[in-house]
């Protein structure tokens, strides 16, 4: 399970500037803050959603430490990149671009190569569930499927602990994930 915070939308511009990880076996949670090496380039927009300064921005470890950390604990599951699947909320269209990046910045090749997004997921639900929404993102669906949000959102931490939370009561609803669940391995370029 994992969710980033960045400094706006684009993975080829903006920068993350926290990453959250929960692994889910055993559910501890890793979470970096990473100092940004271009605070000025910080969209309004994504200050304003994790209620962050762009002098926030420079607190934090080094792009190398976090992912040399993360790295550490992905390998605590035993897994290899082809049985590893990352869990995240909107996670193929958007976290996985900022993930491949992030570890491209530093010459490594992000270390999983299953990638289940809840959003499609939640979005089947609400369709046989007979529940219409404009929008499903994360906040949406916890209410969509009757899930206790825990505050705080848009903060790695906490938007990856409810997306676990998400993640467990779509599975108890009988969603087939398997369908949501896309592979691609990350290639540094």
């Amino acid at each position: 399970m994992t969710d980033v915070e960045t400094t706006g939308l684009s993975s080829k511009t903006h920068e993350v500037t926290q990453i959250s990880i929960i692994r889910c076996s055993d559910r501890h949670q890793l979470n970096k803050y990473i100092r940004a090496l271009h605070p000025e380039k910080a969209t309004p927009m994504a200050l304003e959603v994790t209620g962050r300064t762009r002098a926030d921005l420079l607190k934090g470890g080094t792009r190398e430490e976090a992912v040399e950390s993360c790295n550490k604990f992905f390998e605590q599951d035993g897994a290899t990149p082809e049985h590893r699947c990352i869990i995240g909320h909107n996670i193929q269209r958007f976290d996985r671009n900022f993930l491949f990046a992030l570890w491209e910045s530093v010459g490594k090749t992000f270390p999983a190569n299953l990638w289940l997004d809840t959003l499609p997921a939640t979005k089947e639900y609400a369709k046989t569930a007979g529940i219409q929404s404009s929008s499903f993102n994360l906040e949406n669906a916890l209410i969509i499927t009757g899930c206790n949000a825990r505050s705080g959102q848009h903060n790695a931490i906490v938007d990856t602990q409810n997306n676990y939370i998400l993640w467990n009561k779509l599975e108890k609803y009988g969603v087939d994930f398997l369908k949501f669940t896309q592979r691609r391995a990350h290639e540094v370029k």
